[in-house]
Protein backbone atom coordinates (compact mmCIF):
# COMPACT_ATOMS: atom_id res chain seq x y z
CA UNK A 1 0.00 0.00 0.00
CA UNK A 2 2.45 2.28 1.22
CA UNK A 3 4.78 1.62 -1.74
CA UNK A 4 2.39 1.99 -4.16
CA UNK A 5 1.83 5.26 -2.91
CA UNK A 6 5.63 6.49 -2.59
CA UNK A 7 7.55 7.21 -5.22
CA UNK A 8 11.02 4.66 -3.98
CA UNK A 9 10.44 4.20 0.32
CA UNK A 10 12.58 2.90 3.09
CA UNK A 11 11.33 1.88 6.45
CA UNK A 12 13.22 2.66 9.35
CA UNK A 13 12.81 0.57 12.87
CA UNK A 14 13.40 2.65 15.62
CA UNK A 15 13.17 0.64 19.29
CA UNK A 16 12.80 3.16 22.10
CA UNK A 17 12.96 0.94 25.89
CA UNK A 18 14.35 2.22 29.20
CA UNK A 19 15.86 0.09 32.23
CA UNK A 20 13.72 -2.34 33.99
CA UNK A 21 15.47 -1.92 37.40
CA UNK A 22 15.82 1.01 39.73
CA UNK A 23 19.28 2.46 41.11
CA UNK A 24 19.28 -0.30 44.09
CA UNK A 25 18.91 -2.83 41.64
CA UNK A 26 15.38 -3.71 41.98
CA UNK A 27 12.61 -4.21 39.52
CA UNK A 28 10.66 -0.79 38.95
CA UNK A 29 6.86 -0.45 38.68
CA UNK A 30 5.88 -1.93 34.97
CA UNK A 31 3.49 1.63 34.76
CA UNK A 32 5.86 3.95 35.39
CA UNK A 33 8.63 2.45 33.40
CA UNK A 34 5.74 2.68 30.43
CA UNK A 35 5.11 6.09 31.29
CA UNK A 36 8.87 7.16 31.23
CA UNK A 37 9.18 5.40 27.74
CA UNK A 38 6.15 7.86 26.36
CA UNK A 39 7.68 10.62 28.30
CA UNK A 40 10.92 9.80 26.13
CA UNK A 41 8.65 9.13 22.57
CA UNK A 42 7.20 12.32 22.86
CA UNK A 43 10.42 14.03 22.55
CA UNK A 44 11.52 11.71 19.80
CA UNK A 45 8.59 12.66 17.92
CA UNK A 46 8.92 16.07 17.59
CA UNK A 47 12.58 15.12 16.76
CA UNK A 48 11.40 13.08 14.24
CA UNK A 49 9.39 15.57 12.42
CA UNK A 50 12.53 18.26 12.15
CA UNK A 51 14.58 15.23 10.63
CA UNK A 52 12.49 14.31 8.02
CA UNK A 53 11.23 17.63 7.34
CA UNK A 54 11.16 18.37 3.40
CA UNK A 55 10.57 14.39 3.00
CA UNK A 56 7.00 12.50 2.53
CA UNK A 57 6.44 10.30 5.71
CA UNK A 58 4.04 8.87 7.73
CA UNK A 59 4.69 6.25 10.86
CA UNK A 60 2.83 3.19 12.75
CA UNK A 61 3.64 3.09 17.03
CA UNK A 62 3.94 -0.30 18.06
CA UNK A 63 4.10 -1.69 21.77
CA UNK A 64 5.56 -5.34 22.19
CA UNK A 65 6.53 -6.81 25.32
CA UNK A 66 10.05 -8.04 26.86
CA UNK A 67 10.08 -11.93 27.85
CA UNK A 68 9.78 -10.04 31.52
CA UNK A 69 6.63 -8.47 30.84
CA UNK A 70 7.98 -5.01 30.76
CA UNK A 71 7.33 -2.92 27.49
CA UNK A 72 9.30 -1.56 24.71
CA UNK A 73 8.04 0.27 22.04
CA UNK A 74 8.72 0.01 18.24
CA UNK A 75 8.16 3.05 15.57
CA UNK A 76 7.81 2.34 12.25
CA UNK A 77 8.90 4.70 9.98
CA UNK A 78 7.86 5.21 6.04
CA UNK A 79 10.13 7.71 4.27
CA UNK A 80 9.44 8.43 0.47
CA UNK A 81 12.94 8.20 -0.43
CA UNK A 82 13.59 7.80 -4.27
CA UNK A 83 17.20 9.13 -3.81
CA UNK A 84 17.95 5.69 -1.40
CA UNK A 85 19.92 8.03 0.71
CA UNK A 86 18.10 7.32 4.01
CA UNK A 87 20.27 5.40 6.39
CA UNK A 88 20.08 4.53 10.41
CA UNK A 89 22.69 8.18 10.85
CA UNK A 90 19.84 10.36 10.14
CA UNK A 91 17.78 8.86 13.04
CA UNK A 92 20.57 9.63 15.82
CA UNK A 93 18.88 12.71 16.85
CA UNK A 94 15.64 10.65 17.40
CA UNK A 95 17.02 8.61 19.66
CA UNK A 96 19.69 10.96 21.41
CA UNK A 97 16.12 12.77 22.51
CA UNK A 98 14.55 10.34 23.92
CA UNK A 99 17.28 9.27 26.07
CA UNK A 100 17.76 12.97 27.09
CA UNK A 101 14.27 12.98 27.82
CA UNK A 102 13.56 9.47 29.28
CA UNK A 103 16.03 9.17 32.99
CA UNK A 104 15.97 4.98 32.75
CA UNK A 105 17.08 5.38 28.87
CA UNK A 106 20.72 4.13 28.26
CA UNK A 107 22.85 5.93 25.07
CA UNK A 108 24.10 2.77 24.62
CA UNK A 109 20.76 0.62 24.07
CA UNK A 110 19.74 3.59 21.74
CA UNK A 111 23.22 3.47 19.70
CA UNK A 112 22.23 3.86 15.83
CA UNK A 113 24.89 1.48 14.68
CA UNK A 114 23.03 -1.14 16.77
CA UNK A 115 20.25 -2.60 16.77
CA UNK A 116 18.00 0.39 18.20
CA UNK A 117 17.87 1.70 14.76
CA UNK A 118 17.45 -0.43 11.02
CA UNK A 119 16.90 0.62 7.62
CA UNK A 120 14.93 -1.68 5.01
CA UNK A 121 14.24 -0.55 1.75
CA UNK A 122 12.23 -3.83 0.53
CA UNK A 123 8.84 -3.58 2.39
CA UNK A 124 5.79 -2.99 0.36
CA UNK A 125 2.56 -4.16 3.11
CA UNK A 126 2.50 -1.75 5.78
CA UNK A 127 -0.37 -3.71 7.47
CA UNK A 128 2.41 -7.29 6.88
CA UNK A 129 5.13 -5.76 8.19
CA UNK A 130 3.73 -4.18 11.19
CA UNK A 131 2.12 -7.69 11.74
CA UNK A 132 5.28 -9.46 12.16
CA UNK A 133 5.49 -7.33 15.57
CA UNK A 134 1.65 -7.98 16.51
CA UNK A 135 1.83 -11.42 16.19
CA UNK A 136 -0.18 -12.71 19.22
CA UNK A 137 -3.44 -10.70 18.39
CA UNK A 138 -6.17 -12.85 17.66
CA UNK A 139 -4.69 -15.33 20.47
CA UNK A 140 -6.75 -15.91 23.56
CA UNK A 141 -5.55 -13.26 26.08
CA UNK A 142 -5.75 -15.82 29.49
CA UNK A 143 -4.08 -18.77 27.14
CA UNK A 144 -0.64 -16.79 26.93
CA UNK A 145 2.16 -16.27 29.48
CA UNK A 146 2.10 -14.94 32.23
CA UNK A 147 4.49 -12.14 31.73
CA UNK A 148 2.28 -10.80 28.60
CA UNK A 149 -1.00 -10.90 30.58
CA UNK A 150 1.38 -8.73 32.96
CA UNK A 151 1.92 -6.27 30.17
CA UNK A 152 -1.75 -6.39 28.63
CA UNK A 153 -2.56 -5.13 31.78
CA UNK A 154 -0.07 -2.63 32.39
CA UNK A 155 -1.62 -1.38 28.78
CA UNK A 156 -4.67 -1.22 29.86
CA UNK A 157 -4.10 0.18 33.81
CA UNK A 158 -1.73 3.48 31.92
CA UNK A 159 -4.94 3.61 28.79
CA UNK A 160 -2.01 3.12 25.88
CA UNK A 161 -3.03 1.64 22.80
CA UNK A 162 -0.74 -0.96 21.91
CA UNK A 163 -1.06 -0.15 18.01
CA UNK A 164 -1.46 3.59 16.70
CA UNK A 165 -0.98 4.67 13.18
CA UNK A 166 -0.52 8.31 12.01
CA UNK A 167 -3.55 9.87 10.30
CA UNK A 168 -1.43 8.92 6.72
CA UNK A 169 -0.80 5.80 7.17
CA UNK A 170 -4.73 4.87 8.14
CA UNK A 171 -5.84 6.51 4.90
CA UNK A 172 -2.75 4.60 2.91
CA UNK A 173 -3.72 1.15 4.57
CA UNK A 174 -7.66 1.70 3.51
CA UNK A 175 -6.83 2.53 0.37
CA UNK A 176 -4.83 -0.04 0.16
CA UNK A 177 -7.74 -2.52 1.49
CA UNK A 178 -10.36 -0.88 -1.09
CA UNK A 179 -8.48 -2.05 -3.78
CA UNK A 180 -7.92 -5.34 -2.47
CA UNK A 181 -11.70 -6.15 -1.70
CA UNK A 182 -13.24 -4.41 -4.68
CA UNK A 183 -10.57 -4.38 -7.45
CA UNK A 184 -10.87 -0.67 -7.88
CA UNK A 185 -8.88 2.12 -7.69
CA UNK A 186 -9.51 4.89 -4.81
CA UNK A 187 -9.54 7.01 -7.05
CA UNK A 188 -12.22 6.01 -9.57
CA UNK A 189 -15.43 8.66 -10.28
CA UNK A 190 -13.51 11.28 -7.87
CA UNK A 191 -13.19 8.87 -5.08
CA UNK A 192 -16.80 8.64 -4.50
CA UNK A 193 -16.85 4.83 -5.03
CA UNK A 194 -14.17 4.74 -1.93
CA UNK A 195 -16.38 6.82 0.20
CA UNK A 196 -18.86 4.82 -0.45
CA UNK A 197 -17.33 1.62 0.42
CA UNK A 198 -16.06 3.32 3.78
CA UNK A 199 -19.49 4.15 5.00
CA UNK A 200 -20.27 0.25 4.27
CA UNK A 201 -22.35 -0.01 1.34
CA UNK A 202 -21.56 -1.08 -2.10
CA UNK A 203 -18.74 0.45 -4.42
CA UNK A 204 -21.11 -0.40 -7.22
CA UNK A 205 -24.24 -0.25 -5.86
CA UNK A 206 -26.89 1.83 -3.17
CA UNK A 207 -25.67 1.79 0.23
CA UNK A 208 -29.29 0.76 1.75
CA UNK A 209 -29.74 3.41 3.72
CA UNK A 210 -33.34 3.54 3.94
CA UNK A 211 -33.10 6.51 6.17
CA UNK A 212 -34.74 4.79 8.88
CA UNK A 213 -32.21 5.17 11.23
CA UNK A 214 -30.15 2.21 13.01
CA UNK A 215 -31.74 -0.95 14.16
CA UNK A 216 -30.22 -4.16 17.20
CA UNK A 217 -30.47 -7.20 14.89
CA UNK A 218 -28.99 -9.66 16.85
CA UNK A 219 -27.13 -9.74 20.88
CA UNK A 220 -24.44 -11.93 21.39
CA UNK A 221 -23.16 -13.02 24.88
CA UNK A 222 -20.02 -14.74 25.06
CA UNK A 223 -20.03 -17.64 28.37
CA UNK A 224 -17.06 -20.03 28.82
CA UNK A 225 -15.43 -18.56 25.21
CA UNK A 226 -18.61 -19.77 23.65
CA UNK A 227 -20.50 -17.10 21.99
CA UNK A 228 -24.80 -17.60 22.25
CA UNK A 229 -26.95 -15.47 19.98
CA UNK A 230 -30.23 -13.85 20.28
CA UNK A 231 -33.17 -12.17 18.31
CA UNK A 232 -34.37 -9.15 20.56
CA UNK A 233 -37.55 -9.02 18.48
CA UNK A 234 -38.22 -12.61 19.93
CA UNK A 235 -38.34 -11.90 23.42
CA UNK A 236 -36.17 -12.86 26.57
CA UNK A 237 -33.10 -10.47 26.10
CA UNK A 238 -32.86 -7.98 29.00
CA UNK A 239 -30.81 -4.95 29.92
CA UNK A 240 -29.25 -3.74 32.88
CA UNK A 241 -27.41 -0.44 33.60
CA UNK A 242 -24.04 -1.58 35.35
CA UNK A 243 -23.81 0.06 38.86
CA UNK A 244 -20.57 1.85 39.80
CA UNK A 245 -19.51 1.89 36.19
CA UNK A 246 -17.51 5.37 36.69
CA UNK A 247 -15.45 3.22 38.62
CA UNK A 248 -14.14 0.84 36.35
CA UNK A 249 -13.76 2.90 33.95
CA UNK A 250 -9.72 2.95 32.83
CA UNK A 251 -7.76 6.34 33.92
CA UNK A 252 -7.20 8.71 32.03
CA UNK A 253 -5.03 7.77 28.69
CA UNK A 254 -1.41 8.78 28.28
CA UNK A 255 -1.05 11.51 25.49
Amino acid sequence: GVAREFDGMNTAMLTLTASHQNAKGGWRCPADHMRDIMEGYDAARKQLHQVLSGRRWEYARVWEPHADGYGHLHIAVFVEDDGDDLDAGDFEPVMRSHVENCDPAGSKAHAVDGDAVSVRDDVENLGSYISEYIGIFGDETLNRPMTEQMFYAVTWATNTRRVDFSNGAQDLMAREQFRRETGLNPEDRGGEMMERWKDGGDPDGEDNDSGQGWEVRQICTVNSGRPEYADPTTGGVETTAIAGRSGVDPPPQIQ
